[in-house]
């Protein structure tokens, strides 16, 4: 049975709770980041000048991925993408070669809609190498996730069966001009059946975010960053209400490195919601594994 179609979870005062300190025993993170060494520390110094973020971790692949699997990381989705056309095939050959030393990483190439060869590079990322979909990062490639340029990567993942992850809402770092859920709904009346993670659980536009999970079975939020920064304060209640209404359509994610804590930081504000068992099972692990077999991509 597909736990999304089943009843919200509704809270009374003698279920179960996880305390607050627990440690998942089976962890996915759905949203990380891995670059080649020179690309890595040019976006960390990005995030340093512009936003004065100093990321606590290094920038060394190898560093990362020990990082990950001492915090007890089973399985991750790494993300990548280009901030100009031209480097997409480079960086999805480095990162394809990661993922053949390490089976536990599920690759999400990158793709730039100027691209010159788009088109090659959509092939060699989901056929040569098999990738689990392609992320798309509006706001760093200033692109609207409706603007016609996309078109080719969403039409070649619907006739793979493979899976997009998009950054294209108003959260951390507002956009009006090329962020927002608006226009993610315009992709998704056109390409109904396209599999979709969103990164960032949607926000700041939680009321048009839930009427799309109502209309698209395959529209799934991401936590990436949501908790994983002290000083950003997201709407606890609005985000449970929504986590428990959707409670099979919810991946865990942290957005490792770029963040300013460790993601057992994060983890624990979640746990500290109190909610019940079976959805921390979901969260942690069961719909991301979900999500994967809908691409034919199995656990490790």
């Amino acid at each position: 049975m597909d736990m999304d179609r089943q009843k919200p979870f509704n809270a009374t005062k003698n279920e179960q709770r996880v305390p607050p300190d627990h440690v998942p025993p089976e962890l996915w993170d759905a949203h990380i980041h891995l670059f080649p060494e020179k690309l890595m520390r040019a976006i960390y110094r990005y995030f340093s000048e512009n936003y004065r973020w100093h990321l606590p971790f290094p920038a060394d692949t190898a560093a990362l991925i020990k990082h990950l699997r001492e915090d007890g990381v089973k399985r991750a989705f790494v993300l990548a993408y280009v901030h100009k056309p031209g480097l997409s095939g480079q960086v999805n050959r480095w990162l394809a070669s990661v993922a053949a030393e390490q089976p536990w990483l599920v690759p999400f190439g990158a793709a730039h809609p100027e691209d010159p060869d788009l088109k090659s590079v959509l092939s060699e990322a989901l056929d040569r190498h098999h990738f689990a979909g392609i992320k798309l990062h509006c706001l760093v490639q200033q692109i609207s996730a409706d603007d016609e340029r996309l078109f080719p990567i969403y039409e070649a993942l619907v006739k793979r069966s493979r899976a997009l992850v998009i950054h294209a809402t108003n959260f951390p770092l507002p956009d009006p001009k090329h962020l927002g859920m608006s226009r993610l709904a315009h992709v998704l009346k056109r390409f109904p059946t396209l599999l979709v993670a969103v990164a960032h659980l949607g926000l700041n536009e939680l009321p048009l975010t839930r009427e799309l999970l109502q209309q698209y079975r395959g529209l799934y939020l991401d936590t990436a960053f949501v908790f994983q920064n002290n000083s950003c304060v997201p709407p606890h209640e609005e985000i449970i209400r929504l986590m428990m209404d959707f409670p099979g359509r919810i991946l865990y994610g942290s957005d490792f490195p770029f963040i300013l804590e460790q993601p057992a930081n994060g983890i624990q504000r979640i746990m500290r919601f109190n909610l019940p068992p079976l959805f921390y099972h979901k969260l942690f692990y069961q719909n991301a594994s979900d999500f994967l077999r809908k691409i034919n991509i199995t656990s490790q």
